[in-house]
């Protein structure tokens, strides 16, 4: 990875851009001193200033009453309270922009949620927009000391990022400033990497976010670092210099994740993302990781352990939701649907995954209480015991044995292959998993859901199915009224199962992917509206 200074340069080249960040610039002057106002024979503001002014101070104090920002008062802006105040320029003191962009961080989050369909950003008399040229404007008038005007950028790019369709651009030029002024700013690097991102570069993300590391421990630059990796899929190396020999993205993901946890224990942000790393590794592996499940709901149950915040993030219920649907945990599935709706009204994707995964139960359900609907003579023709030769290859001696479904137990049955006919075939919304009704000579039936199946591979009713080792599980799944209950037989992969006596082709496999919803968002932009 380039060094710091060299990616402060590249992020700066293009300077110009608007007019108001130029000015802003400018204006960052040293403040004038008028008194000392901390430390031993700090006066108070009626001693320095006078009556008009101190009147001022009581309403700037007035304004940050209950807010709990007094302790952040210079750190920002690289004044303390041992340096004393500058020149406000005015009568009325202006807040400091750490509460300016706190201030225009809760005005976005008040906002009602947009209509998907329309355009942030660029609606007629955006009110965010307004705010957020209101607040630079106000910032602008800020007078800060030499030591202060980095940090004070990094504040003013933070401002632009409300609203990144309209002030992306102008924030990635504001802190390729700050970094050549100060290349140790962590805070910097975290930005620039975040626009890096929302633009789609996402190599350059994951450098920014290493750049960070650079300049000392950062558990948040570690998270999205370790997010950045998952969504680009190839992994650095120690610290984020590099490919990683032997290694890859996931595995450098996850090793970000658990450095993250280890900076701050208590920090339920942290075990979120180290919970998601896992996740994605279930699904970009096919489920040739049986422990990562495990480890995901673990890391989601002590985020809500150690951070009650966490317990109301709707993307915590919803990413467990989708594992604890993969695991067929489809009763807590759905209630963590229902949680991620419940937090996040304006957001569609949890209420749409909840009516999808109803809709799939139902389905199921009915189709096997009436055999896929069929009738008469079809029916008949699909009756009793299936010709053992069509177990081709799982037939003859040496292979499993033989067994109907009532002779299952709930769990593995090693040794024992389950042959019946196709009742029917059911795919839900995203294809995951290829269902298929299956009938046994005697009769019974169950619900053999098949993971890692080609989009194109499939059976047709009738066919002969030879499931080897079935893993059995007595579905038993109430919600809102509802109880589904069906016996169900996971298979992992087509290739195992037997089709009217033949294997099915290695085209039937799915190749492993990377499952990611949006993997150009940048954490934030991917955060449900409403739900910040």
């Amino acid at each position: 990875m380039a060094a710091p200074e060299e990616e402060a340069a590249a992020a700066s080249e293009s300077e110009g851009g608007e007019g108001g960040d130029e000015e802003a610039l400018k204006r960052l002057e040293v403040w004038e001193r008028r008194g000392d106002l901390a430390g031993e024979g700090a006066r108070p503001p009626g001693e320095i200033w006078g009556d008009s002014e101190r009147g001022a101070w009581d309403h700037f104090m007035a304004g940050f009453k209950g807010w709990g920002y007094l302790g952040y008062f210079g750190m920002e802006v690289g004044v303390t309270w041992g340096q004393g105040w500058g020149d406000f320029g005015g009568s009325l003191p202006v807040p400091l922009p750490q509460a300016l962009v706190t201030d225009l961080y809760r005005f976005r989050d008040a906002l009602p949620p947009r209509d998907a369909a329309g355009d942030p950003g660029h609606e007629p008399q955006d009110p965010l927009v307004a705010e957020m040229e209101k607040t630079l404007k106000l910032m602008e008038e800020i007078q800060v000391s030499p030591e202060g005007r980095g940090r004070a950028l990094v504040l003013r790019a933070r401002a632009l990022g409300v609203a990144p369709e309209v002030g992306g651009a102008r924030a990635e030029q504001v802190l390729g400033h700050a970094l050549k002024l100060d290349p140790a700013l962590g805070a910097a690097w975290r930005q620039l990497g975040e626009q890096r991102w929302r633009r789609g570069d996402l190599r350059g993300a994951r450098d920014a976010f290493g750049g960070a590391l650079q300049q000392g421990e950062d558990p948040e630059a570690r998270r999205l670092l370790s997010m950045a990796l998952r969504a680009q899929g190839e992994g650095p190396g120690a610290g984020g210099a590099g490919p990683s020999p032997g290694g890859g993205a996931l595995r450098e993901s996850l090793a970000q994740a658990e450095a993250a946890v280890r900076c701050d224990p208590r920090d339920g942000q942290s075990w979120y993302v180290l919970g998601n790393a896992p996740r994605v590794a279930v699904f970009s592996r096919g489920g040739r990781a049986p422990a990562a499940p495990g480890a995901a709901l673990a890391a989601y149950a002590q985020a809500e352990r150690v951070d009650p915040a966490a317990a109301a993030n709707p993307d915590l219920h919803l990413n467990r939701a989708t594992l604890l649907q993969y695991l067929e945990r489809f009763q807590a599935a759905l209630e963590g649907l229902s949680r991620a709706a419940e937090l996040a009204p304006g957001w569609d994707e949890p209420r749409k995954r909840h009516g999808n995964l109803l809709e799939f139960l139902s389905r199921l359900c009915g189709l096997l209480a009436n055999r896929g609907k069929l009738r008469g003579k079809r029916r008949r023709g699909l009756a009793g015991p299936v010709p053992l030769p069509l177990l081709g290859p799982l037939g003859g001696a040496g292979g499993p044995r033989p067994s109907p479904i009532s002779a299952l137990r709930p769990g593995p049955n090693p040794q024992r292959v389950v042959l019946g006919r196709v009742l029917f075939s059911l795919a839900p919304p995203g294809g995951v998993p290829y269902t298929v009704g299956l009938q046994d000579g005697g009769g019974a039936v169950a619900a053999v859901t098949v993971y890692n199946a080609a989009p194109a591979w499939g059976v047709t009713v009738g066919d002969a199915l030879g499931v080897p080792d079935p893993l059995l599980t007595q579905h038993q799944h109430q919600h809102q009224g509802q109880t589904f209950s069906f016996l169900g037989i996971r298979v992992s992969s087509p290739l195992s199962l037997v089709v009217n006596g033949k294997r099915p082709p290695g085209s039937a496999l799915a190749p492993p992917r990377l499952a990611l919803s949006n993997p150009s968002a940048p954490p934030e932009e991917a955060t449900p509206p409403g739900a910040r």
